[in-house]
């Protein structure tokens, strides 16, 4: 049996990956600082392999992977998360040669941030809204309303929407600066979507987009549709070749007024389910490329008009939205009548019928929400310990690295 590999299992990419890889034929093992992580709940995992919080003890994760990996019994480790981003830098700690799919240490730093990658984007003509970088307390030349951006952060727990002077102070206090700094970046009104490839040593290989149906927790796509955009394929396309990428990106892109606004970089797969269902399995082409297998000779384009939807997304998305039972109630009541917008959409996150074991953190999270909606934000902050990696994490991993080398 052949197995790998999930760097953790407490994201929604995570779970997501399960699902993509359900008829795969590989066994699925996941690493997890989390006891009882939402990936624990499906049949079509092999075991869960507790392990340290990496922010915690970044050189006993990855002592951890490496020790697996010596083992000889993974053809591959895909990276769910901001793992990718600590695997690159922490790669001359691992084996010669892992089974991972991984971008140079020098891409990573160009799209990490979210200022790097606004002045990548400008260097290389791909649309972005006005943005400046600023220091706590400085005056900010782009007019309200703007978002106010940490320069990490993942879940949309590093952004705020400024739209007043008082909205401005309470952003400053509420987010953490990286080296003292913040991004204001322009506010775009339109429809939000993404765009994801698979790139080898710079060549696209696959290539997916989706447009966003409903919003989840911290803004990200809990229902999405896929489509046919040839511009955001060669956005993407430009980019990643520039970088010399291996792996997937993906971008975050606003459209208005028929125009393009990319506002952030995801060095890595994202949520993958959709892309599964219209075609394009990044997980499994991330597998492929891990373990040398053949790769596909011409670009993978999923298929258009897909739907796939997440209703435990969707909850969480109507509690920290609206606060309100009654908008939770009529999520739940079109999910058990298949019709808004659930109506020939396909559930990837806990799909029950065929994982019946995913119903348990689904009943779990619509009982907790009914109960008091403002357990949200403080359900998604616990899972975001499990998977986010801190910059400082990323500094220790480097001078470990450097170490390394010497």
């Amino acid at each position: 049996m052949k197995r790998i590999l999930l760097t953790e299992g407490t994201s929604l990419t995570a779970r997501e990956t399960i699902t993509s890889l359900r008829a795969s034929g590989y066994e699925i093992d996941i690493l997890s600082s989390d006891r009882l992580p939402l990936s624990a709940f499906s049949r079509w995992k092999h075991r869960i392999i507790p392990t340290v919080n990496p922010n915690e003890d970044p050189e006993q994760y990855l002592g951890h992977i490496s020790n697996l990996l010596r083992s000889g019994n993974y053809v591959a480790v895909v990276p769910t998360h901001e793992q990718a981003w600590l695997l690159a830098e922490g790669r001359k700690l691992l084996p010669p040669n892992p089974p991972i799919a991984l971008a140079p240490t020098s891409a990573f730093r160009q799209v990490q941030g979210k200022s790097s990658f606004a002045s990548l984007a400008d260097k290389l003509g791909i649309p972005v809204p006005r943005w400046e970088k600023v220091n706590k307390g400085a005056s900010i030349g782009i007019s309200y309303p703007y978002w106010l951006k940490s320069d990490f952060g993942t879940a949309g727990r590093s952004v705020c929407k400024v739209r007043s002077d008082e909205e401005k102070g309470k952003a400053f206090l509420l987010l953490s600066p990286d080296n003292g700094q913040l991004m204001a970046q322009e506010h775009i009104s339109g429809h939000y979507g993404q765009v994801e490839a698979a790139f080898a040593q710079g060549k696209m290989i696959a290539a997916h987009t989706t447009m966003s149906r409903a919003v989840g927790a911290g803004g990200s796509a809990a229902a999405r549709l896929s489509v046919d955009d040839p511009e955001t394929r060669e956005h993407i396309e430009r980019i990643g070749g520039h970088l010399d990428w291996n792996g997937c990106l993906t971008l975050d892109f606003i459209r208005s007024n028929n125009k393009l606004y990319y506002i952030e970089c995801n060095p890595r797969m994202i949520e993958p389910a959709n892309a599964a269902e219209s075609g394009v399995n990044f997980a499994e082409i991330l597998i492929e490329m891990s373990s040398g297998q053949p790769l596909p000779a011409h670009v993978r384009v999923g298929k258009a008009g897909v739907k796939t939807h997440s209703i435990m997304a969707l909850l969480l998305g109507a509690a920290e939205q609206t606060g309100s039972r009654k908008a939770l109630a009529r999520v739940l009541r079109e999910y058990m009548t298949s019709s808004g917008l659930f109506e020939n959409s396909t559930e990837v996150l806990t799909p029950i019928g065929q994982d019946p074991s995913s119903l348990v953190p689904l009943v779990a999270t619509a009982f907790g929400l009914l109960i008091n909606p403002q357990r949200s934000e403080k359900t998604v902050a616990k899972a975001v310990e499990h998977y986010r990696i801190q910059p400082e994490t990323i500094r220790a991993v480097r001078e470990l690295a450097d170490k390394a080398r010497q």
